[in-house]
């Protein structure tokens, strides 16, 4: 990961020329209106909206998309932090999609140093995972060498959701006479909170009190597990395009 953020962040770095401090924090500040595009590498890929109204302060939001290789680096981050191997493997083998949602604000130093916080929104959907899956799960063991448990007949999909707030460390660089520019950005993400639904192929086994139970003890698993190891940190790389 570290030679992936390298590679994306090294030539632009060798175009990237700064302004002196003379002349970017004594002239009169103009409120600034910038796009972005990048990676926020083990995560996503990322684009965004950044106001800034005054040389001290700005706000962001921005959209993310969780495909690979993202999918698998996420996954094995969080396991790194202690998160359950079995759940961590059922996970990445029936990833479908993934997609996020991040507010943050941001303080500026006197210089092109900032530092901020932010809350985030990633949803992410996992199947198709049969009943040994989710017994492996609940108790923490393999399952999967029991036939009828592992059985394609039977098989459910997971709608995860997970809320996260953190804080970031950034620092702007500017090309030369451009209106382009490029942020470096370190931040470690806590998940918060999580909810996490399911449903199967068969509606009618669905309805019946016993699934519902099931269903909702493994939401009570997942959301304990992810809560007590969901720390993610993250390298960003984003390309800037100020607007005014």
């Amino acid at each position: 990961m570290k030679q992936l953020f390298l590679f994306l962040c090294l030539p632009l770095l060798a175009r990237a020329q700064t302004t002196t401090d003379k002349e970017r924090f004594t002239e009169p500040f103009i409120a600034r209106h910038t796009v972005f595009a990048g990676v926020q590498v083990p995560l996503n890929y990322t684009v965004g909206y950044r106001f800034q109204p005054s040389r001290r302060l700005s706000v962001q939001v921005q959209g993310g998309l969780i495909a690979a290789p993202f999918d698998r680096y996420t996954l094995r981050t969080l396991k790194t932090f202690g998160l359950n191997a079995n759940l961590s493997r059922i996970i990445e083998q029936s990833f479908r999609q993934g997609s996020s949602l991040s507010l943050g604000v941001n303080l500026h130093a006197n210089s092109p140093w900032y530092a901020g916080l932010f809350g985030q929104y990633v949803h992410f959907s996992a199947g198709p995972i049969t009943p040994a899956d989710g017994l492996g799960i609940y108790f923490k063991q393999d399952f999967s060498g029991f036939g009828l448990l592992n059985s394609p007949a039977f098989v459910f999909t997971l709608q995860s959701n997970w809320w996260i707030g953190g804080l970031r460390i950034g620092r702007s660089f500017t090309f030369k006479e451009s209106r382009f520019g490029l942020n470096t950005e370190v931040s470690l993400g806590k998940i918060l909170a999580t909810r996490n639904t399911f449903s199967s192929n068969r509606s009618l086994v669905d309805g019946l009190g016993v699934t519902q139970r099931l269903y909702s003890s493994l939401d009570n698993e997942i959301d304990a597990k992810l809560r007590r190891n969901g720390l993610l940190p993250t390298l960003n790389a984003l390309l800037t395009y100020r607007l005014h």
